[in-house]
């Protein structure tokens, strides 16, 4: 192949790319491990704060059952903004959405071309998730970036500064037996979409029904943790 041909071949390719419009704005992630769900969180938190309280924007969460409580299998940010549908990936970024507007709330349709992303995950349960109006909480110290954290203090301290300055948070430390051995762990609890929001770094987010919307009441996020670690106890916040 000569390079004038392999130049032609790739013409195509350029202008698919090309034909793309530019991303709405520019954003950050926070960069967490096993984030999606936070990351989603925090984006939505993000559209509603640049473009209004009022803009349509959802969580597309997908993997578990509305009554599930078990990690999700993915999530990501769908928003609407001048008339065109978005979708928002942390492994991805910005995506435009071949889909009207006026179908913004067929979730099935809206969650096909997103969760093709992923041909070998099954995309079971398609939800939309979205907050209520929540007070701020006062943001958490970082810290510990760079130093050994094995258990990713820093990691759930990010996800709750970014996170509370829409709603209340708590971060926790606990202990467990991991295959057998006594071990730590660090979890970052929020509200979100009415549910008891647990994130661990190493495992992911989990959403739980909850009696008490309380970010504050350990005896109930005890009961939670064990859910994602057995047998932890001996809470306490950070």
């Amino acid at each position: 192949m000569t390079f004038r041909s392999l130049l032609l071949g790739l013409v195509p390719v350029v202008a698919a790319f090309a034909a793309q419009p530019a991303p709405p704005f520019a954003y950050q992630p926070m960069g967490v491990p096993d984030g999606c769900f936070v990351e989603s969180v925090a984006f939505y938190d993000a559209v509603r704060e640049r473009y209004g309280k009022d803009t349509w924007c959802r969580l597309l969460q997908w993997g578990a059952k509305e009554e599930e409580e078990v990690v999700a299998g993915h999530a990501v940010g769908v928003f609407e903004l001048q008339g065109r549908l978005w979708g928002w990936d942390v492994n991805f970024g910005f995506a435009p959405l071949a889909i009207a507007a006026a179908q913004k709330e067929q979730v099935d349709l809206i969650a096909a071309p997103l969760t093709a992303r992923y041909p070998d995950i099954n995309p079971r349960f398609p939800i939309y998730r979205n907050d209520f109006e929540q007070s701020p909480d006062v943001a958490p110290t970082v810290g510990m970036e760079g130093g050994p954290d094995p258990v990713g203090i820093h990691h759930a301290l990010k996800v709750a500064t970014r996170l509370a300055k829409h709603r209340p948070v708590n971060v926790v430390m606990y202990t467990h037996r991991a295959g057998g051995r006594p071990g730590l762990g660090v979890a970052c609890v929020f509200i979100f979409h009415g549910r008891l929001c647990v994130y661990v770094p190493g495992y992911g987010t989990v959403p739980f029904r909850a009696r008490a919307l309380s970010v504050e009441n350990l005896r109930q996020l005890q009961q939670a943790l064990h859910t994602i670690h057995p047998g932890a106890g001996n809470l306490r916040a950070m």
